[in-house]
């Protein structure tokens, strides 16, 4: 598999506004608008802003996102997300080397595949896939946006 480099890590926060406005001023980086749509099977909102991060809260208590906020706490719980070229050869070539796919989304023109941490030495690894200049822009194309169940 080729990864063409580290895209984006993930900070899962309770209070995505406040978070938002917290790494505005800290970093001096502009957040896209808040996602929702493709977003409802997994139990969050989000936001991305440049040069990679991607903040998500829980919609419910439920949701896989809170489960891990509660067991530690928020911040860079949640994982690093890779591009690829070609994300059905990466997650092909990830589940024949033993990892667990959790889901698969397409929101606009960027695919993400999520790996389960517990054979990754607790790394929740993230695949991704578009053609956009960076993943905001790639989300930001809402022609194509879909959810793709888990295998």
């Amino acid at each position: 598999m080729q990864i063409e480099k580290i895209d984006h890590i993930h900070v899962y926060v309770r209070d995505l506004r406040a978070a938002i406005a917290r790494f505005e001023d800290l970093l001096g980086v502009t957040f896209g608008d808040i996602m929702v749509e493709g977003l409802e099977d997994l139990g969050v909102i989000g936001a991305f802003a440049p040069p990679g991060i991607d903040m998500s809260q829980p919609t419910s208590p439920q949701s896989p996102v809170a489960k891990v906020i509660e067991r530690h706490g928020e911040g860079l719980v949640g994982g690093v997300s890779f591009k690829v070229p070609d994300i059905d050869a990466g997650v092909a070539e990830l589940q024949s080397k033993g990892l667990q796919l959790l889901n698969r989304i397409q929101i606009g023109g960027l695919k993400e595949a999520w790996f389960h941490p517990g054979n990754a030495h607790g790394l929740l690894i993230e695949l991704c896939e578009y053609n956009e200049a960076n993943a905001l822009e790639a989300v930001s194309r809402r022609d194509s946006g879909t959810s793709e169940p888990s295998e």
